[in-house]
Formats: C-alpha cells, sequence, structure tokens
C-alpha cells in the first residue's frame, strides 16, 4: 500500500470504492486504476486477516 493502513482504514476506503462504482461515480477513464486500487485494497485486508488468524492459533496452541 502507498501509505501505510489499518485494516478499519483499508475496509472503509474498499467499501467507499465499491460504492463509487455501483453508482456509477467513477469515470471510465479512471475505471482500470480503481479497480487496481481495490485489488490492492482486497490483498492488504486478506493478508491482515490470515496474519491475526495465524496469531491467535498460535496463542491458542501454546
Amino acid at each position: 500500500m502507498q501509505e501505510e493502513l489499518t485494516y478499519e482504514q483499508a475496509m472503509a476506503k474498499l467499501e467507499a470504492l465499491a460504492q463509487q462504482m455501483e453508482h456509477d461515480e467513477v469515470p471510465i477513464d479512471q475505471m482500470a486504476t480503481r479497480l487496481r486500487e481495490a485489488q490492492q485494497l482486497i490483498v492488504f485486508c486478506r493478508d491482515r486477516l490470515y496474519a491475526a488468524d495465524k496469531a491467535v492459533q498460535e496463542f491458542l496452541a501454546q
């Protein structure tokens, strides 16, 4: 990510992007850029969730 976000901030950005796209608020010239940004946010959130799950599993295994 271009800046260090929290999971909650990344989800808020992703939800805002999705809402803009659903309501046709994204100009066609910016669609590819917005889709790439959404993809990066999805990967970021997924990685955060996997890391949190791994930490919980390790804690429970102790």
